[in-house]
């Protein structure tokens, strides 16, 4: 079944503003920048396999995408939900049967977990939701790939599997214990330099 793997990446002079009370600017930058071509890098090497398709409206980001071999999709900065469903539209229109969303920011990307998340059913009119520690949606697979409405945004984990089941599609939430961390508050940090969760996949 022909899959899209889709990473949204927000302009990085722009990411990270839960950060701002601990790092600068340029910090944060680098921060969103050195996550995304880690997890762009990862996607590429261990699942070749799979169509990968960036969204974003950095130019930065595309020239950096298209160098790892990643597909772009271009469109203004209107927040997660809206490159998303951008995403699903042009998936949609091109054949492909499921998507995958997995956020730049994801701290540790794991080969294994992936893999049991890639290897679920996919039937038309499926939704797999990969919760974060928090709440969030960390990773999120639809067949088709417009098959509901994205509710990014706190405790989307719970929004989406109750739009799914309203839909009346068959929904599975999926705990995977790496994928469930991103960086986005300090606390996220602070975790990180303590060594509790891996650093690298």
């Amino acid at each position: 079944m022909k899959l899209s793997i889709v990473i949204p990446m927000k302009c990085p002079d722009q990411a990270k503003g839960r950060l701002s009370e601990v790092l600068s600017q340029g910090e944060r930058k680098a921060l969103a920048l050195t996550l995304f071509e880690r997890n762009l890098c990862f996607f590429r090497s261990r699942f070749p396999e799979h169509n990968l398709l960036v969204v974003t409206a950095s130019e930065e980001v595309r020239q950096l995408a298209e160098a790892e071999g990643a597909e772009v999709l271009q469109q203004a900065d209107a927040g997660l939900n809206a490159a998303v469903e951008a995403a699903a539209r042009y998936n949609r229109s091109r054949g492909v049967e499921s998507q995958l969303v997995v956020p730049g920011d994801i701290e540790t990307l794991d080969q294994g977990e992936l893999a049991t998340l890639l290897d679920q059913p996919r039937q038309r009119g499926s939704v797999v939701v990969c919760p974060s520690y928090d709440g969030g949606t960390n990773a999120l697979l639809t067949t088709p790939p417009d098959a509901m409405p994205f509710s990014y945004g706190p405790q989307s984990c719970r929004a989406h599997l109750l739009s799914a089941l309203q839909l009346g599609l068959q929904a599975k939430r999926l705990y995977l214990e790496k994928l469930s961390f991103d960086i986005d508050l300090p606390s996220d940090l602070f975790r990180v330099a303590a060594g509790s969760v891996p650093k690298t996949a």
